[in-house]
């Protein structure tokens, strides 16, 4: 059975999480699709110039500079969220259509349905239960710091626990991410912790290891 919440008074269906570094231009595309069924957050992960609040959204800001901090904000939003979540980032756009596939989408807990994209198939756009979410114990936050597998060391604990379902037919827009593009993506450090961690079954670690605030 699906769960739903509140939010603002009226009753949501989904929740949407976005982690945004600067990409100010993608705010419009989410006004513009916001779904009155489906619940927007926005974790801004302590970008130079803040996100101000947005009315269609409720926004979360990092207090803390920590470089791909991608698994802590997703964590961040995971803890604000509730029942059936979407998780993207900033350089997707899930469309009213997407919201609407999913809504009507037979969904059952213990299974984690990964997305389409418009150029190509990838595993950074998501659908799972929060509960769910919680079982694997979410993004791992030792790969904060640099760049990379993060989402691998996600993926592969759900596969351990949970029924991995390709939905590639829903497909979420997608637009080239500027505003992350000088930072260095040096992925050797994150690539030796994944093979540490490759066999875990679920993460035990610390999450959350940082300041924040809701605007």
């Amino acid at each position: 059975m699906e769960k739903s919440g509140l939010y603002n008074g009226t009753t949501h269906k989904i929740t949407l999480i976005y982690t945004f570094f600067g990409q100010f231009e993608r705010i419009a595309g989410i006004r513009k699709e916001k779904h009155p069924d489906c619940k927007v957050i926005i974790i801004d992960d302590c970008y130079k110039k803040p996100l101000k609040k947005i009315k269609c959204a409720d926004v979360y800001r990092i207090k803390d500079d920590i470089t791909w901090n991608q698994p802590g904000a997703k964590n961040l939003g995971f803890q604000e969220a509730e029942g059936w979540v979407v998780c993207a980032d900033i350089d997707h756009l899930v469309t009213k259509k997407n919201i609407d596939e999913i809504i009507k989408l037979k969904k059952e807990q213990c299974n984690i349905y990964y997305l389409g994209r418009e150029d190509n198939d990838s595993w950074n756009v998501f659908l799972i239960h929060k509960d769910d979410f919680e079982k694997v114990g979410g993004f791992d936050e030792d790969f904060s710091g640099d760049y990379g597998y993060d989402d691998i060391d996600f993926l592969e604990r759900c596969r351990k626990n949970l029924n991995i379902i390709e939905k590639r037919e829903i497909k979420v827009k997608v637009y080239a991410d500027k505003s992350s593009s000088k930072l260095e993506r040096n992925c050797y450090r994150n690539f030796a912790i994944l093979r540490l961690k490759i066999n875990n079954k679920i993460n035990t670690g610390k999450r959350i290891r940082f300041n924040w605030k809701k605007l």
